[in-house]
């Protein structure tokens, strides 16, 4: 039987993950050069720096020039369980969040945003525009559309220094209480490569949330483009019992 070798390229991982794990590198930790760990392990720099460029894609890793590779910082990870607001979720996770205001004004429903309001064309809704920052490294451009009826003054909060969901509830008495969340790919304009510090064309997570209020009507339909870099989504799956058959003895 023939023996199995991963390709050069797999090989590179596989012992820069190792170098990780068995030296317990946190991050921001500096990674020993490409020419040491090319020598030390028999492999071309050719392939070490594709690999290396692969872990740079998954966030594993950060190439700084003229100062090396780098340990990156973990990715903030989103939660599909629960509706807490990002700033609240980044706590639990003992990092911070910033906010950039790029855009509020009034607008009104075009044909799409009147299905997903159940509204008629031309029902004013609050645009909110911002860029959603980590740490202080820039993770999503967010969206968000609010019936603006229910928020009148909206314009007149702080909306960089308090998070959306606290103001509705705080404010507004509008309440969170169910949610939707579609998620997809879409790749970066060139305002949203220059606002995240990324190129033009760049995949990004397209991250499409529908919340719901006490009494069941949307509160705010929000887009969101992300980096994938810096942001990791997971859930939780259980086990559904079957219900038992009523005829059944």
């Amino acid at each position: 039987m023939q023996e199995y070798r991963p390709r050069p390229s797999a090989r590179a991982r596989e012992l820069l993950e190792g170098l990780l794990a068995d030296y317990r590198l946190r991050p921001g930790d500096r990674l020993p050069s490409e020419r040491s760990l090319s020598d030390a392990w028999g492999l071309s720099r050719t392939t070490l720096r594709s690999a290396v460029a692969l872990m740079e894609q998954d966030g594993r890793l950060l190439s700084r020039p003229g100062a090396g590779t780098f340990v990156a910082p973990e990715k903030y990870t989103r939660r599909l369980q629960g509706l807490l607001s990002m700033s609240q979720s980044a706590a639990e996770q003992g990092r911070q969040v910033t906010t950039r205001l790029l855009e509020l004004r009034r607008t009104e429903c075009d044909k799409h945003l009147a299905r997903r309001f159940n509204q008629v064309l031309g029902y004013p809704l609050y645009k909110i525009v911002r860029l959603r920052s980590v740490d202080g490294e820039p993770l999503m451009v967010e969206t968000s559309y609010i019936p603006a009826q229910k928020v009148a003054g909206l314009e007149n909060k702080d909306l960089e220094n308090h998070s959306l969901f606290s103001i509705l509830e705080e404010d507004f008495g509008i309440l969170p209480v169910q949610g939707e969340e579609e998620i997809g790919i879409t790749y970066a304009t060139a305002e949203e490569a220059e606002l995240m510090g990324i190129e033009s064309g760049s995949p990004l997570f397209w991250i499409v949330s529908m919340t719901y209020d006490q009494t069941g009507q949307l509160m705010e339909y929000c887009r969101g483009a992300a980096r994938p870099d810096r942001l990791r989504i997971t859930t939780v799956m259980e086990c559904q019992e079957e219900e038992a058959d009523s005829n059944e003895a």
